[in-house]
């Protein structure tokens, strides 16, 4: 668990109507996981004991560290001069890759009118922030309210759950891929399941509720070839500065790979030459990676140490609206079997599960196991920021 500075909550808040967010850095307390609709259906089954899942998630703030001036693509941005831009440095966290816990802070000071409309619509024309004269605005007040209420914070999603007698509906669940023991059950939201529900924050922005999940890049990766799904910009060969830089608009997603086929990563532009992302999958034990605004070279730099050299990249824009990550890395029925198998033995499972692929060395897929999802509730701050509870 990273150390942190907890900070005064905000103010109220009420649902979102329209995307934008908070200009300030105070945190929210996680409080109670929201469920949807549709979970609300299969999770509420009468239990004798607890849920296996019923731990909920934390989200903090950890502190920063001020790195000094940061490179960006411009001095402008829609044509409003960037008054500091300034790289941080996440502080206290796990296993943390100094290039992967990096983030920006992108000021523009006191804005015009034009000038707060320009910026407005070049990150998306989703944030619920209002114009005020005499407020001093950042690049953060103009991203949809999710990416507003995540950008600069971090899960701390605690232990995986074992589940004790399970180790036959485990060995069933992988037959053929030998012996597995009881099932465990992690929360590890990563770089792909985030990518997802981004592009998706830009197609819902009036959705109370984002899913925090992992997403597996198995599963993603067809989509992402898949034409009929998404339209390619262009492809960027390794070390090659991407021509599709230009053309991107806020929501669409970079997929980097290494060679032409495995997907290491996924990042979502946006606007203004700055893309959201998690960079690494979250585990206390081993890696924690908080929510980050960066550009398109501080996304490259970890991805390019861990394969001491550049990784290839294209750029890709959903061709219509996007279902859940909880459907689009579902567990082909196996959740809802696992489900029954605790319903006989007096438990509810309390969160829903997607599916986690373990892939060996070769490539090859040695083993399934269960990601559990965290779906916090997107509320709208007295500034105008959004606030993931």
């Amino acid at each position: 668990m990273p150390r942190v500075n907890q900070r005064p909550q905000s103010p109220a808040v009420t649902r979102p109507t329209t995307p934008e967010t908070p200009r300030s850095t105070s945190t929210t307390s996680p409080g109670t996981s929201a469920t949807t609709g549709a979970w609300s259906t299969r999770g509420t089954r009468p239990a004798q004991r607890p849920a296996l899942l019923s731990r909920v998630a934390t989200i903090q703030t950890p502190d920063t560290q001020a790195l000094g001036p940061a490179k960006l693509p411009s001095n402008t941005i829609a044509g409003v001069p960037v008054r500091s831009a300034t790289e941080l440095q996440f502080q206290g966290l796990t296993g943390a890759n100094p290039l992967m816990t990096r983030t920006l802070d992108v000021r523009f000071g006191k804005l015009s009118q034009p000038q707060f409309d320009a910026l407005k619509r070049e990150f998306g024309g989703l944030s619920q922030v209002k114009y005020d004269a005499a407020r001093e605005y950042t690049a953060i007040d103009f991203l949809p309210p999710a990416m507003q209420g995540l950008v600069g914070r971090d899960l701390d999603p605690g232990d995986a759950v074992k589940v004790p007698g399970s180790a036959r509906f485990n060995n069933q669940m992988n037959d053929g891929f030998g012996e597995r023991g009881d099932v465990e059950i992690n929360t590890t939201p990563n770089c792909h399941g985030t990518a997802w529900e981004m592009m998706r924050a830009y197609q819902n922005p009036s959705s109370p509720h984002v899913h925090l999940l992992y997403g597996d890049a198995q599963l993603i990766g067809p989509d992402y070839e898949n034409a009929e799904r998404f339209q390619s910009l262009g492809k960027a060969a390794p070390g090659e500065t991407p021509a599709f830089l230009k053309d991107l608009k806020p929501g669409d997603v970079v997929a980097f790979r290494e060679g032409e086929y495995t997907l290491l990563h996924s990042a979502v532009y946006a606007g203004g030459g700055l893309f959201f992302e998690k960079p690494n999958t979250e585990s206390d034990k081993y890696d924690e990676s908080p929510y980050r605004l960066v550009t398109y070279d501080q996304v490259v730099a970890p991805i390019a140490e861990f394969l001491g050299g550049a990784p290839s990249a294209e750029a890709l824009r959903p061709r219509g609206a996007l279902p859940p990550g909880t459907e689009t890395f579902g567990t082909s029925g196996d959740a809802e079997k696992f489900e029954a198998w605790a319903a006989k033995k007096g438990l509810s499972v309390g969160k829903q599960l997607v599916r986690e692929m373990e892939v060996g060395m070769g490539g090859g897929i040695r083993g399934l196991h269960f990601n559990a999802v965290e779906t916090r509730r997107v509320e709208i701050g007295a500034d105008g920021r959004g606030v993931v509870r």
